[in-house]
């Protein structure tokens, strides 16, 4: 085409197209889409016609169908101010939607045309956390253009720490700091990351000066009045913590003038008091009735009454827990559970408390129930979503471990509520009417350690589907372990560690002076740094004898299982899920019942595979010896691993303890429809249930 001709063309065209706008001004919204696209047929590459049909799109309320208009705007100009106002609007508009899966294809197919768009980073970033996917990299992407957005900062600082990046989290809340000095919001973010690196006192002030910049947060109040350490402390300084969350706690009780609150995110980290071997009830129970009298939206009640409305007449039960994914230890507790139930008396619901994992995490756990419920971000959205399944019993695997669920329980959401073992210590919550035990974990007048009716089931509550053993298994060599040397092995959680266990450990390490304790390091170095300070006091020993190995893949975990000689069964805390695990290799267990069912599992579980000289300790004194009495005797550990192998199949695949569950939760919808309870230590009748497969 002649230069003459095309610039006709384009003269044309520049006319139609501010006839076209004219129309779209005019409000002629049909005559100027028509216009745009004749427009586009002729010229594809008129930019400014794609970016208009987006805005027009945008005026009737589809953003997702302007998104690819103003894609392919971008791609023509990149970078052009107007087009990525226009596009980062249509963006906001599908967040606000909650339509996340659009808004994601959205801003990726902006970022094909225009990489360095910041808004479509940032909106990837937070369609993907909402969905429940690793948002990390795209929060990276979106500060790397966006230095000075402080929520974006403070957003990749949190996925940060949710990845146990703690150093590179604090780094991003430290910059959000400084940009915003008096923003509450940061303070108390970086307060929790510093508590989660073991720094005490710096979260402490972090977390004080959230709660005075925005006084009335319960969520800053109660984090700050009620904190705990993350890492083992030794005697005196749990004993002051304790003083200290008591004494937060009676000060906010005694603020009756403080206004109502809107739901927090969080809640107080209570999940560690259970390992300071006290009775934490009457501390519960008071943290529950003044979050209640704070936050009156927790005290929802569901209208009506759901028993019955099963239409086939079965028994409707949700299973309820933010931990549901694929490898979790309350997925390998309760999977069998919601699998194994009859299904001809019982409809099972598997509710998801959490969005962030990943969907295929989540599919074992759902595709073990009859329905999966994913529960939205809010909690009246969570509050709405339970009540509408029409529950008839509302189980909640675990309370205390996490946020959400220790929220959503202070509702009445169905006639029977009731908390199983996954975190083996009280609720405190009025609304909660059943924990489930064992009589066998249980010592003698539990029932005062529970603020819900204990029921004590005759079997450990648990269908534990047996994990297959690797048919390769490393040499000690390769594994870092020693040749020769008898290993004693505690591979727990390091803030089971609690103070009493040092001496226990010195005792071994004394009375065994070849022999080796393995441990596995936490998943930052403060835990195991500040274990070692600790014993540099208490069992200076313990830093010679010691070996830490690094946190391993479940692979290298059940071969260090095979390599173990004795399992050390952590005092007032013991071993749950380890149990289990060790029993594929028939590993065993040295343990000492103590006042609590959290340190009483493997005693029950020797007694319910019928172990008659199993080594339990009968004191905390005696527990040393026996363990040097079983590393010392080769011969009688052999004899011991066989048993445990072959009598393990009574703690693995329980059909007796699904058949008890049925009836507990049979006798509690009874009880329920007839306006009452089960008595505390309830037990199901003695059928003298075995184990089956």
């Amino acid at each position: 085409m002649s230069a003459k001709k095309s610039g006709k063309a384009a003269a044309q065209a520049e006319a139609l197209l501010q006839r076209a706008v004219g129309l779209h001004q005019a409000g002629r919204l049909d005559e100027a889409e028509s216009l745009y696209r004749d427009l586009l047929r002729a010229q594809p590459g008129l930019v400014a016609a794609s970016h208009n049909l987006g805005a027009l799109a945008l005026q009737r309320g589809q953003a997702a169908a302007a998104l690819p208009h103003l894609a392919r705007a971008l791609a023509g100009m990149p970078g052009r101010p107007e087009y990525r106002r226009t596009a980062a609007h249509a963006l906001q508009l599908l967040l606000e939607a909650k339509q996340f899966a659009q808004a994601e294809s959205g801003a990726r197919a902006l970022l094909e045309a225009d990489a360095e768009f910041a808004a479509a980073w940032k909106t990837l970033a937070l369609a993907l956390r909402a969905q429940g996917r690793d948002a990390l990299a795209a929060w990276g992407e979106a500060v790397r253009r966006l230095p000075q957005d402080v929520n974006a900062l403070v957003a990749h600082g949190l996925a940060l720490r949710d990845a146990h990046r703690y150093d590179e989290a604090l780094a991003r809340l430290e910059g959000a700091l400084a940009l915003a000095p008096a923003s509450a919001e940061v303070h108390y973010n970086r307060g929790k990351v510093l508590s989660l690196m073991g720094r005490e006192a710096d979260a402490l002030a972090a977390l004080g000066e959230a709660s005075r910049l925005q006084p009335g947060n319960v969520e800053f109040e109660l984090a700050h009045a009620l904190a705990l350490p993350t890492t083992p402390v030794d005697r005196d300084e749990m004993r002051a913590w304790r003083r200290r969350f008591e004494t937060g706690l009676a000060r906010l009780e005694a603020e009756a003038a403080l206004a109502a609150a809107p739901p927090p995110d969080n809640i107080p980290n209570i999940f560690y008091l259970a390992y300071h071997n006290e009775d934490d009830r009457a501390l519960l129970e008071r943290l529950s009735r003044l979050v209640r009298r704070r936050v009156p939206a927790l005290n929802c009640v569901a209208a009506g009454d759901a028993a019955g409305r099963a239409a086939d007449g079965r028994i409707r039960v949700g299973f309820l827990s933010e931990c549901f994914v694929a490898g979790h230890t309350l997925s390998k507790l309760y999977e069998g559970f919601l699998r194994r139930l009859d299904r001809a008396r019982f409809e099972v619901v598997a509710i998801h408390a959490m969005r962030w994992a990943p969907w295929w995490s989540r599919q074992p756990l759902s595709a073990a129930a009859d329905r999966a419920l994913t529960l939205p971000d809010d909690l009246p959205g969570m509050q709405a979503a339970v009540a509408a399944e029409g529950l008839d019993v509302l189980f909640y695997t675990d309370i205390g471990m996490t946020p959400t669920s220790w929220l959503l329980a202070h509702a009445r959401l169905a006639p029977v509520q009731a908390v199983g073992w996954g975190h083996p210590i009280t609720s405190g919550i009025d609304t909660l009417d059943y924990f489930v035990s064992a009589d066998a974990i249980e010592p003698p007048g539990a029932e005062a350690h529970y603020s819900e009716r204990l029921i004590r089931l005759r079997r450990l509550p648990c269908h534990y589907v047996p994990l297959l053993a690797p048919t390769r298994i490393p040499d000690r060599r390769s594994m870092g372990l020693p040749e020769g040397a008898t290993l004693y092995g505690c591979p727990q959680s390091l803030f089971k560690f609690h103070p009493d266990f040092d001496a226990v450990l010195a005792a071994i390490a004394a009375g065994d002076p070849d022999g080796r304790i393995v441990l596995l390091e936490g998943a930052q170095p403060e835990p195991s740094a500040r274990l070692r300070a600790r014993w540099a006091k208490s069992a200076p020993i313990l830093n010679e004898r010691v070996l830490f190995l690094p946190r391993l893949p479940l692979d290298g975990f059940m071969a260090l299982m095979a390599h173990i000689d004795v399992l050390l069964d952590p005092p007032h805390f013991g071993s749950g899920n380890t149990l289990y695990e060790a029993m594929v290799y028939g590993t065993p267990i040295v343990t000492w019942p103590g006042r609590f069912a959290r340190g009483r599992i493997v005693a029950a579980a020797y007694r319910q595979m019928g172990v008659a000289d199993a080594p339990v300790a009968a004191t905390l004194d005696g527990y040393a010896p026996l363990a040097l009495v079983l590393g010392r005797d080769a011969a009688r550990r052999a004899a011991l691993r066989a048993e445990l192998r072959e009598r393990a199949p009574a703690l693995f695949g329980d059909l007796g303890a699904v058949r008890e569950l049925e009836k507990f939760f049979e006798a509690a919808v009874a009880a329920a429809r007839r306006g009452d309870k089960l008595p505390s230590g309830w037990m199901p009748p003695d059928e003298n249930t075995k184990a089956t497969t």
